[in-house]
């Protein structure tokens, strides 16, 4: 019966050592001390073959085949599958397991970041859009600070000749007449049409029977 060592065993059914280590430690593959002192565990091709190592078959030599230098030679291994050589490719080194690790994690913790930074953004657009909330009940209202009077527009001022007639008209606070006026004045022309235009302007106030008085609102000229 066939025996291999471990290396000539992984060699042969084109695996690792430390698989065929693994192997007999979980009990799929039996393996036996070597008869000879100073060597260490050998394995038979039958015993790879019950634990699902992929075993190939020996070739018998062919008496008749070219055996010329110049003709290659068969191989005796198959070429593995794809999903034998998917079982067989070597497994993640612990340093690139814990970078994996690593990456995991701060892609865990950047995910984390991005929902609270979002939920931030919602309660500020919340808050911004939402509309001032009502005065509770019984709580006192604000001040209303009262509008300061409209201070009536300044008047424009009276030319030389209103002003001596608002002069005139202050001292008769009884009423006088446009005529009176103009001869307290001494002027050449009619004084009752700039005296109504004093009334519009409230200044001065008509009487009864054409008699003009300074208004209240317009006590000085």
């Amino acid at each position: 019966m066939d025996t291999y060592t471990i290396a000539e065993a992984a060699q042969l059914v084109g695996t690792s050592r430390g698989k065929l280590y693994q192997a007999i430690r979980a009990g799929h593959l039996q393996g036996a001390p070597s008869e000879k002192p100073g060597q260490g565990l050998r394995v038979t091709r039958e015993a790879l073959r019950t634990a699902g190592f992929p075993v190939p078959v020996p070739v018998a030599p062919d008496p008749v085949r070219d055996t010329s230098p110049d003709t290659p030679l068969e191989p005796d291994t198959p070429v593995p599958t794809a999903e034998e050589s998917v079982t067989l490719a070597p497994q993640s080194t612990a340093p690139e397991r814990a970078l994996i690790a690593y990456l995991e994690r701060a892609l865990e913790q950047a995910q984390a970041r991005e929902l609270r930074l979002l939920d931030l953004l919602a309660d500020l657009t919340r808050q911004r859009s939402a509309p001032p909330a009502p005065p509770a009940p019984g709580a006192p209202l604000p001040a209303v600070v009262p509008a300061a009077p409209a201070r009536p527009p300044a008047r424009p001022p009276l030319s030389g000749l209103r002003q001596q007639i608002v002069a005139v008209v202050r001292q008769h606070p009884e009423g006088i007449a446009p005529r009176a006026v103009r001869t307290l004045l001494a002027v050449d022309h009619d004084v009752r049409s700039t005296m109504k235009g004093l009334v519009r302007s409230g200044i001065l106030t008509r009487r009864e029977a054409g008699r003009y008085v300074v208004a209240a609102a317009g006590a000085g000229p």
